[in-house]
């Protein structure tokens, strides 16, 4: 049988968009893209919430019910009735769930990308109620606003005043732990141009913020420092809860903030070592929105340059355990969850995990361990065995007779991008040696744990 013909490059170019805003490709979002082309699967994509999710935010509330209770109900349930790792539980649940199977992909990946630059780990149980509503009233929310909308409402997040100690910042005892991160994490970046002076001004000014119980931002005038600061060299009068509130709004729309959120961004979605043009590129049309974060990720993903760079990005835990579960078209059920729990468990990626107010690393240095890549290849190994019944492509493969059918089928769903003519003559060989009853797993095992595999 003759070789396919080599896909053609604009293919290239969606296949690979698919990959880079998504959970992993598949068959049905192989077609998507195409019917919809680069720029009109970018635009159905930004439209984050308003894209019909099939009913399955309707499904989570229904099994996972601490999602939708509010503050009082939650705090009843958390600490009166001691059911103090339910809202973790459900929250870590709940995201593995929306990025597997949401058709709001984007919007997740955005999701888990604020969520990491604005990390707030599940330590404990006060901090696991409070980020399973600032995950649901502020991140999820503004994932596809302002950039300013997401800075103010991280300062005001109960979850974020908590975890970084401003909640009992008074002007007899100011707390600089939100300012430092603010600073360096959040928006100018570490060589953003503030001194240690700033952050101490700074500090003062959050003075006051914090929480009315059980979960609401309180500005508490008596405890605010009403002193006359200076911040990168602007003087800031008294003027209560407003200083701070001006303070964010004049960092969000800063050119060190552009520029640092700007190269996050390219580092998620392209490289972890951003062309400058680029950054250059997005961090202007970041300044020009007024930090709109959909203007700001179309100009980045419609860029000639990152348009025609190749895969670079090595998938973190999350990305290629969830890719799997995609390209084999498997159904939801209690076994792919605790499965893909145990991956990310393996990796270190279980979501909201990462102690430290940085998030998740986003650079294949730290993921590239030994034990990281065994994790991969253990899965890779068993997952398809174990989801010969579940899984739509391999049940498909299975009623195909011929080998060269089979190999195209898993092809379209697991490598659309093609398969060498050196690794189809290897995979024909490995498999003429196995039972015809564990071909379509075993070809899928091999195709999942192969280099190109491991990128996106």
């Amino acid at each position: 049988m003759a070789e396919p013909a080599p896909i053609s490059t604009p293919l290239r170019e969606l296949l690979r968009l698919v990959e880079r805003t998504t959970y992993g490709g598949n068959r049905q979002w192989t077609g998507i893209v195409e019917s919809l082309g680069y720029e009109g699967f970018i635009d159905w994509q930004l439209q984050g919430e308003a894209i019909d999710d099939g009913g399955l935010e309707d499904a989570l509330a229904s099994t996972l019910p601490t999602l939708s209770m509010d503050a009082e109900t939650l705090a009843d349930h958390t600490f009166e009735q001691g059911n103090f790792g339910d809202a973790q539980r459900d929250l870590i649940v709940a995201t593995i769930i929306r990025q597997i199977f949401s058709p709001r992909q984007l919007f997740e990946r955005l999701v888990e990308f604020w969520s990491d630059h604005f990390n707030v780990p599940l330590n404990s149980a006060r901090s696991g109620y409070f980020k399973a509503l600032e995950d649901r009233e502020m991140v999820r929310p503004r994932a596809l606003s302002t950039f300013e909308n997401l800075l103010m409402g991280s300062a005001k997040s109960p979850a974020m005043l908590f975890y970084l100690d401003n909640f009992s910042s008074t002007a007899e005892g100011p707390n600089e732990n939100y300012a430092r991160e603010m600073f360096e994490l959040h928006t100018l970046g570490v060589d953003g141009g503030y001194r240690e002076t700033d952050i101490k001004e700074t500090a003062r000014v959050f003075t006051g913020w914090s929480i009315r119980q059980p979960a609401s931002f309180n500005f508490y005038a008596l405890a605010h420092d009403n002193g006359t600061k200076t911040v990168l060299g602007e003087v800031i009068e008294p003027a209560g809860v407003s200083e701070g509130e001006t303070l964010l709004a004049r960092l969000a729309r800063h050119e060190a903030t552009a520029r640092f959120l700007s190269t996050k961004l390219v580092r998620r979605f392209v490289a972890d070592d951003p062309e400058r043009e680029v950054v250059d590129s997005v961090a202007q049309s970041f300044l020009d929105s007024g930090g709109d974060i959909p203007t700001t990720l179309k100009t980045l993903l419609m860029l000639p340059q990152v348009r025609e760079t190749l895969a670079l990005k090595l998938k973190r835990p999350n990305e290629f355990s969830a890719a799997m579960f995609r390209g084999l078209e498997i159904a939801l059920n209690d076994a792919v969850l605790t499965s893909h729990y145990q991956a990310l468990l393996a990796g270190g990626h279980v979501p909201f995990s990462w102690p430290a107010p940085n998030g998740y690393p986003d650079a294949r240095a730290y993921w590239q361990s030994t034990n990281g890549f065994l994790m991969r290849f253990n899965r890779s190994s068993e997952l398809p065995h174990r989801s010969l019944q579940s899984s739509a492509l391999l049940q498909e493969v299975a009623g195909l007779r011929g080998l060269d059918e089979q190999i195209e089928r898993l092809e379209r769903g697991l490598r659309p991008q093609g398969l060498g003519a050196a690794e189809r003559r290897l995979l024909k060989r490995y498999s003429r040696r196995l039972p015809a009853e564990q071909r379509p797993a075993a070809l899928a095992s091999w195709i999942l744990g192969g280099p190109e595999a491991q990128w996106r």
